[in-house]
Parts: C-alpha cells; sequence; structure tokens
C-alpha cells in the first residue's frame, strides 16, 4: 500500500488493456483508476460498467487536465504511441506504454530524451521480463550469461509486421539473458515483405553468447519456448506452464501455471500483472523500472538490425 493513492489514466482499452492492465490495476492497491479515452464514447463508458473507472474523457488533453493524474498508460496500436506518450511526458507525467515503445527508432531516441529531460519513468511493456517461468529461468546464471540461447516464439496465421510486433518479446529476451548483440545474420520467408512468413536470426552477442530467434507463422498452434545452455547448467522454458533445470546431470522440474476454474490466469503467468505492480513501485519510489525506455531502444535497434539483415523493409507500409 502506498502512502498516497496513485491515480492513473488510460489512453486505449482494447485487447491487450482487457486482458493485462486493467485486471492489474483494478487490483493493484493504491491505486485509482482516475479516467479512459478510447476512439469513441460508447467504447469508454462500456469499460465504465466493467472495470472501476472514474470517468470517461473525450481526450487525452482534457482527461489530464482534469484527471489529477500522476501517471498515464499508453495502450493504443503502436503506431498512435508517439503523441501520447509525448503529451503524458510533457504534462509532468510517468508513462508506460505498451510495446514497441514506437515503430521508429528516432521517434524513440526523441522520447527517451524527453523523459529524461523531464525526469519523469518511460516504462515499456515487454511483460515476458515479469513472467517467472522466465524470472526463474534467467536467475539460474546469476551475473553471468548462458553460452547458448534459443528463443521461439510461433504463432498461427499472418501478422502485419510479426517480427516487430510479436517476436520482439523474444528478441528481447535474447538480449536479457545473453547482453548486447555484435553481429546479426537472419534470413525470413516472405512473400509479402510486410506480412512474412517467418523470420529466422542468429547472434552473436558482446558476452560471448550465441543466440538464435525462431518465429514461424507456418507453424499451426502458439508455441513459445526458450532453452539456454552454459556453465553445466541447461533450462527450459515452456511458457507459460513451466521451467525445467538441469545442473550437473539432475533436473527439476517447475510447473508454474496458477488455474482458476481450469483456465490459466495468463495476466500473472506472462508477467502482466508483475510489470504493472512494478511500474507503480517504481512511481510510488522514484526509482528506474527493469524496462525503462532506453533499454527498450536497444531491443528496438536490434529488432531493425534482424529486419535489415532478414531484407525485410524498416518503415511501415504508406
Amino acid at each position: 500500500m502506498t502512502e498516497k493513492n496513485i491515480r492513473v489514466g488510460l489512453v486505449g482499452a482494447g485487447s491487450i488493456a482487457q486482458i493485462a492492465e486493467l485486471p492489474a490495476l483494478s487490483a493493484e492497491p493504491g491505486v485509482e483508476i482516475a479516467g479512459v479515452v478510447t476512439a469513441d464514447m460508447g467504447s469508454s463508458r462500456r469499460n465504465m460498467q466493467r472495470w472501476p473507472i472514474q470517468a470517461a474523457y473525450e481526450t487525452a488533453e482534457e482527461m489530464i487536465s482534469a484527471g489529477n493524474l500522476d501517471a498515464l498508460f499508453v495502450l493504443t496500436p503502436k503506431t498512435l504511441h508517439t503523441p501520447f506518450i509525448k503529451l503524458g511526458l510533457e504534462s509532468g507525467l510517468h508513462v508506460f506504454s505498451e510495446k514497441p515503445l514506437t515503430t521508429s527508432l528516432d521517434e524513440s531516441r526523441e522520447l527517451i530524451r524527453l523523459a529524461d529531460e523531464v525526469g519523469k519513468i518511460l516504462m515499456v511493456g515487454f511483460n515476458r521480463r515479469y513472467a517467472e517461468v522466465y524470472v526463474r529461468a534467467r536467475e539460474q546464471f546469476g551475473a553471468g550469461h548462458p553460452q547458448f540461447v534459443v528463443a521461439q516464439k510461433n504463432r498461427m496465421g499472418s501478422e502485419y509486421r510479426a517480427t516487430l510486433e510479436n517476436a520482439i518479446h523474444m528478441i528481447d529476451l535474447l538480449r536479457w539473458f545473453c547482453g548486447e548483440a555484435r553481429d546479426v545474420t537472419a534470413h525470413a520467408t516472405a512473400p509479402d515483405p510486410y506480412q512474412e512468413d517467418g523470420t529466422l536470426a542468429l547472434i552473436r552477442f558482446d558476452s560471448g553468447a550465441i543466440g538464435a530467434l525462431v518465429a514461424a507463422r507456418t507453424a499451426g498452434e502458439w508455441d513459445e519456448r526458450l532453452d539456454a545452455y552454459g556453465g553445466s547448467t541447461s533450462v527450459r522454458v515452456v511458457a507459460p506452464d513451466s521451467v525445467a533445470i538441469s545442473k550437473d546431470g539432475q533436473t527439476s522440474l517447475i510447473e508454474m501455471r496458477p488455474r482458476a476454474n481450469g483456465w490459466a490466469e495468463v495476466n500473472k503467468s506472462l508477467g502482466f500483472g508483475p510489470e504493472v505492480s512494478h511500474f507503480i513501485e517504481c512511481i510510488s519510489h522514484n526509482r528506474q523500472p527493469r524496462t525503462p525506455g532506453k533499454d527498450a531502444l536497444r531491443t528496438m535497434e536490434l529488432v531493425y538490425e534482424i529486419l535489415r539483415a532478414a531484407n525485410l523493409p524498416l518503415d511501415d507500409k504508406a
């Protein structure tokens, strides 16, 4: 419980907000959801009926002016992040943004400079770093790095700019486990270069680690896993269900899938709830988060290196 309630406003309340941020904020002690702005007032009012939101506003400017906010959650489509993040920071608010921070490296750099200038927290929602299966796996290597990591994220169906939109989670995990990238090679299958069927990348890191990314949209199932090896230790994450840890030939399997009436509580098991709690804690104690804008930029830079190496476009369709 914080000494003073933290008042937050939301811009956007789509599918991710319904699964992740709204349940987490509703359950977070000492947090008030002071307002919401969506594409139309009808949607905002429906959200007020479902969640403990105090008011609906036509514009973000109106909400910031009237809501007495401490923080702004930017949960819009990624192409709309920049103006709302900029507005929040310039209004003296801490800002949480869904990933990716922006779709432009230059815009991301501008927002990070702005956050530094105004002295506010800018956090990006790379929720996998807060999921217990990945936290347990990363802990096995302490302050060091594994030698080899394979990060895989398969998902059914086509998706616009899939490597940027969805495989970015695994690219961020590769950085978290291995450090900063030195060399990148990559290939993609992409009849439509903006709608790739899949991407495979091989990355050498400054730490000496070697990482591989596999991201397929033709696998016929949703499948997310990570394998890491080094120092007589192996970890295997099958997200969000389990992590197997092997040391010196002995293996322990830790099941971490909390269930409610037979269904996985994705909000917790994939790290959405813990990342929101972390953001609120950072606001309350004025400290930098685990996934600040500066770190998110380095992940974005690696994404663009992979896109470039795979001969995929670096900009959105006009």
